[in-house]
């Protein structure tokens, strides 16, 4: 998919917000976050200054991300939820906040699906 460069940054930012969830950040989660960053054509050496600051940056928001496209969302949760459970579970806050990205980005609970056979860890959240 093509994704334009305003809205790959605000995806690449999102995952940030992500992975500092759980205030830990994982040799795994970093080698996963410099591939999709990559993948995104942002340079290596930027994408691993971003990671080494996300937990200490003040400026990085924790709102959930809006996206232009549904298919862009959809494609963000699907990265979302593997960065999440690349440690073999996904931390209840992690997984909140997915599901509000989801849900701001009008996702329905099937397409979101749990991504990678992760079930939401106390089932649906109450409806906003």
């Amino acid at each position: 998919m093509d994704i334009p460069l305003a809205e790959r940054g605000n995806y690449y930012r999102g995952l940030l917000v992500l992975i500092r969830k759980d205030r830990v950040i994982s040799a795994r989660e970093r080698d996963l976050m410099i591939r999709l960053g990559q993948r995104l054509d942002f340079d290596p050496r930027f994408c691993e200054g971003a990671i080494d600051d996300v937990l200490k940056n003040p400026h990085i928001k924790n709102k959930p991300m809006m996206f232009s496209d549904r298919s862009i969302a959809r494609l963000f949760v699907r990265d979302a939820v593997m960065i999440a459970g690349i440690d073999g579970e996904i931390h209840p806050d992690e997984w909140t906040w997915i599901r509000e990205v989801a849900r701001k980005n009008g996702l329905t609970d099937r397409e979101i699906g749990d991504g990678a056979g992760y079930p939401a860890p106390a089932g649906r959240l109450p409806k906003s």
